[in-house]
This record gives C-alpha cells, sequence and structure tokens, in this order.
C-alpha cells in the first residue's frame, strides 16, 4: 500500500542502519544543497520577507559579479609581472582547480552512488555493508557528467526564473514606484511552485538516469511525466521534506548550543585555547554528521518514491481524505 510513512520510515531505516551510506552523504549534501536551492529561496524570503530576501540575493548576485570582473582583470595584470611570479601564481590556480575539481566530482559520483546504493537496498535486499567506498564511488562516477549536467540545468532554470522575478525590483530601485512591488508578490508567488516543480523533475530524472541507465533528454522526459502524473504526491512529500528539514536542524542546532556552547564561552573567557578549538571541532563534527545522514535520508526518500511511482501511479494525501468524504 502507497503511504509517506512507510516511505518515509524506509528511508530513515536505510539512513540510520546503513551508516556507510554517510560517506556519500557527506560530500552529496553539496550536490544536494544546490539542488534544493528554492528551499533555501523560501526559507530566506519567510525569514527576512519577499523584498529583503531578494534583495539580499540580488547583492550577492552583485558581488558575484564584480568578483568574477576582479579576478579577470587580475588574470590580465599577471602577465604583466615577471616569469617567476606567473608560473609561481599559475601554479596555486592549478592546484585550487585541481582541488575544486575533486571536490566536485565527489560531490556529484556520491550523490548518484547513494541513488545507486538506495536502489539496491530496496530491491535486492543486499547488504550495503557488502559493497566498498570504491565500487560505489565506480558506480556514481559512471554518472558523473550525466548527474553534473541536470545539477547545473537546474540551477541555470531556477536562477533564471529568479532573475526574471527580481527585475520589478531593480526598476523600483529606479523609479521608486509600489506597483512593482506588487508586481513582484506576483512573480514571486509564480515563481516558487515553477522552482519546486522544476526541482522534483530533475530530482526524479537523476534517479532515471542512474536506476535504468537512461539518457539525459528521456530520463527529463521520464521525470517530467513522472510528475505529472503525479504532481501532488510530489508536491506533498517535498513539503513534509521541508518541515522535517526544518525542524531537525532546529533541534541539532539547540542540541549543538546546549552541549557545546557553554563550555566554548568558558574556553573564550579564561582564554583556553584547546578548550575553544575541541568545541568548535566537535560543534562543526556534529553539523557534518547530521548534514550526512539527513542528505542520505533526503535521497533514499526521492529514490523510494521514485521506484514506487514508476510503475504505479500514487495517491495523495488529500485525495484520500477527499474520498473518505
Amino acid at each position: 500500500m502507497f503511504s509517506y510513512r512507510s516511505i518515509l520510515k524506509q528511508a530513515l531505516a536505510i539512513a540510520w542502519k546503513h551508516k556507510y551510506l554517510w560517506f556519500f552523504g557527506l560530500f552529496a549534501s553539496l550536490a544536494v544543497a544546490g539542488g534544493s536551492m528554492e528551499y533555501k529561496f523560501i526559507t530566506q524570503s519567510l525569514t527576512q520577507g519577499l523584498v529583503d530576501g531578494t534583495y539580499q540575493s540580488l547583492n550577492g548576485l552583485l558581488a558575484t559579479s564584480y568578483l568574477c570582473q576582479q579576478v579577470w582583470l587580475g588574470i590580465i595584470d599577471l602577465f604583466s609581472q615577471n616569469i617567476l611570479i606567473i608560473l609561481n601564481t599559475l601554479t596555486i590556480l592549478l592546484l585550487a582547480v585541481t582541488l575544486i575539481s575533486v571536490f566536485v566530482w565527489l560531490a556529484i559520483s556520491s550523490q548518484a552512488a547513494l541513488v545507486d546504493g538506495v536502489k539496491k537496498i530496496i530491491t535486492t535486499k543486499k547488504k550495503f555493508s557488502l559493497l566498498s567506498i570504491r565500487e560505489g564511488l565506480t558506480n556514481g562516477g559512471n554518472h558523473f557528467w550525466s548527474v553534473l549536467g541536470l545539477n547545473i540545468l537546474i540551477k541555470i532554470l531556477t536562477s533564471f526564473a529568479f532573475f526574471i522575478v527580481s527585475l520589478p525590483l531593480l526598476f523600483l530601485v529606479i523609479s521608486d514606484d509600489s506597483s512593482f512591488v506588487v508586481a513582484y508578490t506576483i512573480l514571486f508567488v509564480i515563481f516558487v511552485p515553477i522552482a519546486v516543480s522544476l526541482s522534483l523533475i530533475v530530482k526524479y530524472a537523476i534517479s532515471c538516469r542512474v536506476i535504468e541507465n537512461k539518457s539525459v533528454m528521456e530520463s527529463l522526459r521520464v521525470g517530467l511525466n513522472l510528475f505529472k502524473k503525479n504532481w501532488l504526491v510530489s508536491l506533498e512529500i517535498a513539503i513534509v521534506l521541508f518541515i522535517i528539514s526544518f525542524l531537525s536542524s532546529l533541534a541539532i542546532l539547540l542540541a549543538i548550543s546546549i552541549l557545546f556552547f557553554p563550555l566554548l564561552w568558558l574556553g573564550i573567557a579564561y582564554s583556553i585555547n584547546w578548550l575553544i578549538f575541541l568545541m568548535l571541532f566537535l560543534a562543526l563534527l556534529a553539523a557534518a554528521l547530521f548534514g550526512s545522514m539527513f542528505t542520505t535520508f533526503q535521497i533514499a526518500t526521492w529514490t523510494d518514491l521514485y521506484i514506487r511511482l514508476k510503475d504505479n501511479k500514487g495517491k495523495a494525501k488529500l485525495e484520500r481524505i477527499f474520498q473518505k468524504k
């Protein structure tokens, strides 16, 4: 029987029993955080207000643009220096690019490895402890370029939609006409479901690509059709995961504050450096473990949902409620 409780319960069991998956969750959280950018935007808008939240994001975009411009000017200026400075700078840049590339590969490969691993646990009941990190990364690395492309696609689409929504605020700065605030609010209401829908379609497409090894375009088609047939189920699961993410994040922050901050302030007050570094390390470790576990839980939920919806249409909670009435 299709139920959200069974999906979430199984995903939580997978994330808790197979802690081996947390290795992939640690790196996949870098990719999944980007994939769930609409959740971040909604949270920012709720906490800072619609207009203030968007202005904050626009400032970030402008700062990024300025940084890229300065980097480009710095590269041009670099070649006016002597050969030793050029070689040293290029070496540092090469090392930085290599390090970033390794983290990107680990993030995307781990995301695909989690989907593949969860699918094996669900469908074959094989003990995941028998599988190695190397095997998981190898399986995930086979889908690196396609999964990377899908992650980039959702970033481009949501960023473009966000830019369109932000245009009334840019005109508001110029003309100071309050009608632009109304236009922005209307566009924001339109943007949120579009951003969420695009994100969910890509989630299904990634599952399709990894599990069924279809092409990127075919995976997107499957993801779109699956979302069209089960859009209410998908949105309800997304809302449930958003609430769980919000509440669990508050809980872990409260736990970290209670467990580590008193000793941290004690170390600061009495200049006990080793205690300060220990508390910071333990706090970061707790946050990393929570992030790894929750990312595993989140991907397990969407993977399980994809497997269940692939052949059968799910019934949303609202549909079941109205059927009973």
